[in-house]
């Protein structure tokens, strides 16, 4: 591999912006310079890199495997710019970009409040959210990929992220409300021939084998990745589910919340690069969304269905 002391950091920011938009053209839209100017840089870069890192084509441009591995590292690189310049402001103004990857239940029942104190406090600080992730494994990649500063997962994390405890919620069982549901002799509801409809994530999973080690027998007859359809389908009477109570509230129409038998919490950790995790913008993200009082401000929190260690 040849020398490239030469690398610059605008040259990181053309080529994220090709692979965030997929071709030369929306990248320079963008960044308000030439698609010639671009193509130059990246010829530039892959030349002092001796390796492609991108394939050109009539459909656009895609980072090749060597691309998305220093895409990876050009995302923090400019993340780890965007701290050092926020650190250097004299009056300690934030300002920037966070994104926060997540899951859709924390993104909808909590961030916004997080995000209303942040925008007070921080004007100029720009928090976004992505709770499109519905694995842990999900959150870390768009860690460690660089596509997001902070994400917000169910414990255990992948090893060599910086985290730190969030709130809790707990599994709950959760079937359709018209059921009369006489207690079982070990703990479960009678449910009869009634479908049991899995979560596919590997948190339930986990669960689920506590749950069948306690006497829980039923194999699930379907398996869905989305928490909100599998619980629109229970309040049609297609069948029951085990899922978080933060995914389930408020209760939908038709659904009928029940604890389990046995403690199955679903604790959450906020987590980031380590050096992410030590720049000003992500402390002060980190700091509010810490704060129980803005937690225990939320509908979620007034019902009682999160807590803290």
């Amino acid at each position: 591999m040849k020398d490239f002391d030469g690398m610059k950091l605008s040259q990181l920011k053309m080529l994220v912006a090709v692979a965030d938009h997929g071709s030369f053209s929306a990248a320079a839209a963008e960044l308000g310079c030439t698609q010639s100017r671009i193509s130059h840089a990246i010829a530039e870069l892959e030349a002092d890199l001796g390796v492609g890192l991108l394939v050109r084509g009539r459909a656009g441009s895609a980072p090749t495997e060597a691309g998305r591995r220093v895409l990876a590292k050009a995302r923090q690189m400019l993340r780890l710019e965007s701290g050092l310049r926020e650190a250097a402001l004299a009056d300690g103004t934030l300002a920037g970009s966070v994104r926060i990857a997540c899951f859709r239940s924390i993104g909808t029942h909590l961030l916004p409040h997080v995000l209303e104190a942040l925008a007070r406090r921080h004007p100029q600080l720009r928090v976004e959210i992505d709770d499109s992730c519905e694995q842990r494994a999900e959150v870390a990649a768009a860690l460690q990929d660089g596509v997001a500063e902070i994400g917000i997962a169910q414990l255990p994390l992948a090893a060599g992220l910086a985290s730190q405890p969030y709130l809790y919620d707990d599994y709950v069982l959760v079937v359709p409300g018209a059921l009369a549901l006489p207690r079982a002799a070990g703990g479960w509801p009678a449910l009869g021939a009634l479908p049991f409809i899995g979560l596919a994530c590997s948190g339930a999973q986990e669960i689920l084998a506590r749950c069948r080690a306690a006497g829980f027998a039923p194999e699930p007859g379907r398996t869905l990745a989305n928490d909100t359809s599998i619980a629109a389908m229970v309040g049609r009477g297609l069948g029951y589910s085990i899922l978080p109570r933060l995914a389930t509230f408020p209760e939908p129409a038709g659904v009928h919340i029940l604890p389990l038998p046995i403690p199955a919490r679903r604790q959450f950790a906020i987590a980031a690069l380590p050096d992410m995790m030590r720049t000003p913008a992500v402390r002060a993200v980190v700091r509010a969304l810490r704060e129980r009082s803005l937690a225990a401000a939320t509908p979620a929190g007034r019902a009682g269905i999160i807590g803290w260690e």
